[in-house]
């Protein structure tokens, strides 16, 4: 990559007679674009709006990379569906010496060598000017959805207690990462009847043992005692709801230095949603959450390819293996725990919440409110 970056010039000085040759070749790859006259009147409002790519040793830019440096006005009409991105409203960018709400993926055109100048482009949105900006994407192919995932996007944005499924999102302004809804609990029976939460009772067990029983046991003819195998009571359990039916579940282990995901299973019924997708994230989150630094996990040889396109890779020296009838290989992922990761550093309420809810005030707070409230209540009689 570093080979590949060093073949790479990129500049934010846009040269406007280049811009029409740049589009019309975009174009014929990604569909409708903005008219050249909005590109340069949107890089003119902002340089680093817009940026080209020259491979070494060419005199013309053949790529280039977009963005939208947003206002807090302009971000909610991104999601509110009022920014117009063929003619992105100026009311809604900002100006080089403002600091942006949000940086939204305009559009891209890297072909080849070319892509290895958006780590140069993202170093820039790296910088203190624009470390608090969430950087926003969309996609509407598979394609670009592998790509946003490898990115480090989460799939969909909570905006005015809506779930928008339609935006990728690097959540990095504290007031995103606070208001934002973890991906492993995202179901509430009421409100959000679809969505992933954290097992934490005994009827959700039931429904764990229900999905496990039927993908392992009725389908795959999985002894009941390989299937059951005495570590769920020392687990985490993931479990996938839709329309308030039990649709898949995930269990996660703890170790030293390393999480294992393990017993992913998904009924047949739903296997034509993104369940199991959003399983697999809401896990990573998970131990992201916890502070660890390394996945680790046994994929059946025939589904290696569905675990790699999250970013796990073969354990190195690892060989394949077998159990339950079927050969399985190790992998390992390597991650960054959260902004937010659990740690001796927190305040001590949010250490003792619930498993997957440290993100609301548990029970406990509630027993200390009431604690301070009697404290008040007898200092208040013996003043009197």
């Amino acid at each position: 990559m570093q080979r590949a970056a060093a073949m790479v010039t990129v500049t934010n000085r846009l040269d406007h007679s280049e811009v029409p040759r740049l589009l019309e070749a975009a174009g014929k790859v990604i569909g409708q674009l903005a008219t050249p006259e909005t590109v340069i009147r949107v890089a003119e409002h902002n340089a680093d709006a817009i940026w080209l790519f020259t491979r070494r040793g060419r005199n013309r830019p053949e790529g280039f990379m977009s963005a939208l440096l947003l206002n807090e006005a302009g971000r909610s009409a991104l999601f509110d569906g009022s920014l117009n991105l063929l003619d992105p409203q100026n009311e809604y960018l900002t100006r080089q010496h403002e600091r942006p709400a949000a940086i939204y993926v305009w559009a891209s055109f890297t072909p080849g060598v070319l892509a290895a100048g958006i780590n140069r482009v993202m170093d820039r949105f790296d910088s203190p000017h624009y470390a608090e900006a969430d950087i926003i994407s969309t996609s509407f192919t598979l394609r670009g959805h592998r790509a946003m995932v490898r990115r480090g996007f989460e799939e969909g944005v909570w905006h005015d207690g809506r779930f928008l499924n339609g935006f990728y999102m690097i959540p990095r302004r504290p007031k995103t990462l606070a208001a934002r809804q973890p991906s492993y609990a995202t179901h509430d029976q009421a409100l959000r009847p679809t969505g992933i939460k954290v097992v934490n009772g005994f009827e959700d067990m039931m429904r764990i043992a229900a999905v496990r029983a039927a993908v392992y046991i009725g389908e795959q003819a999985c002894p009941y005692d390989e299937e059951f195998d005495g570590n769920d009571l020392a687990a985490t359990h993931l479990l996938a709801m839709v329309n308030n039916e039990p649709a898949g579940c995930m269990r996660l282990r703890f170790f030293g230095d390393f999480a294992k995901l393990e017993r992913l299973a998904v009924r047949k019924e739903f296997r034509t949603t993104r369940t199991a997708f959003e399983l697999v994230r809401a896990s990573v989150a998970l131990c992201k959450e916890k502070g660890f630094r390394r996945i680790y996990g046994h994929a059946r040889e025939d589904y290696l390819a569905f675990w790699q396109h999250f970013g796990f890779k073969l354990k190195e020296n690892g060989a394949p293996f077998a159990f339950s009838d079927h050969l399985f290989v190790e992998m390992v992922d390597d991650i960054e725990p959260s902004p937010t990761a659990l740690s001796l550093d927190d305040d001590p309420y949010r250490l003792i919440r619930p498993e997957g809810a440290w993100h609301v005030p548990g029970p406990l707070e509630i027993s200390a409110h009431r604690h301070a409230q009697m404290l008040d209540t007898a200092h208040s009689k013996r003043g009197h």
